[in-house]
């Protein structure tokens, strides 16, 4: 299986004839280790679990598409793709009219500091307390999943940053006190750098831990008991649990 890039389409492109497969297009936008990209290539997953879906049936070839954790939502309602993986129903799509497959894998968002500002477990007791660091489009419990930009700067000053690796490293450099990050993000941060584990303090409570779903628009190409059948297949005969674990080291993973 390879990736390639054709007209704004990340294709995973698989052995057999796709010429008269169903093409479905799957949502992607950068995110922990659903969707990232190394050395130029899309990795994570998203695009692992694409490729698994194309290796076990025929009848349809998903696609990925990039799109962006704010533009999502109108994508979808557009017809931009047929579904988007990993996603969490709570995040500004039960409002939506689409439909949820059912649940895929577990993920958590962590809140992480300084280690040097730290004296211990209880700071983190009321971290609205800290001046924290978001993702521009992300959804976080402790505000009750309002990712409005402008709420969450008026009622605790969030600063904000285009994705988790742009807010670690910033978090790192003095900005902030609290971060909040997925689990498969730090942990592939510290697979790349192990001494940033002795950099980083992690609080004891995760912001959210959260069942990721596939969202389809109820237009997709494939229906949702045809997705969900596909899932379970996947998870018989293929490795989906011990690829997740393995993106997330010793950080939890449900």
């Amino acid at each position: 299986m390879s990736s390639v890039l054709v007209c704004g389409v990340f294709a995973t492109v698989a052995n057999a004839d796709t010429k008269n497969a169903i093409p479905v297009k799957v949502g992607a936008y950068e995110y922990g280790v659903v969707y990232f990209f190394e050395n130029d290539k899309p990795s994570g997953f998203t695009p692992e679990l694409i490729a698994d879906l194309n290796a076990i049936q025929s009848k349809y070839f998903f696609e990925l598409v990039e799109t962006s954790s704010r533009r999502r939502y109108n994508d979808l309602a557009m017809g931009g793709f047929d579904l988007i993986l990993m996603e969490s129903p709570d995040w500004d799509w039960r409002d939506q009219d689409v439909l949820f497959s059912d649940p895929i894998v577990v993920e958590y968002d962590l809140f992480i500091a300084r280690k040097e500002d730290v004296p211990g477990p209880g700071w983190f007791d009321d971290i609205t307390r800290h001046e924290l660091l978001c993702v521009l489009g992300f959804h976080y419990k402790f505000a009750s999943f309002n990712a409005n930009p402008e709420y969450l700067q008026d009622h605790f000053g969030v600063l904000f940053h285009y994705d988790e690796q742009q807010l670690f490293d910033h978090l790192l450099d003095g900005e902030g006190d609290v971060g909040i990050v997925s689990a498969g993000f730090l942990a592939r941060a510290y697979a790349k750098n192990p001494e940033l584990s002795q950099r980083v303090f992690i609080g004891p409570s995760p912001d959210f831990s959260y069942e990721l779903v596939a969202v389809l628009s109820k237009q997709s190409a494939i229906s949702l008991a045809e997705f969900n059948d596909l899932i379970r297949i996947v998870k018989r005969e293929g490795n989906i649990a011990q690829e997740w674990r393995d993106m997330h080291g010793n950080l939890p993973t449900g």
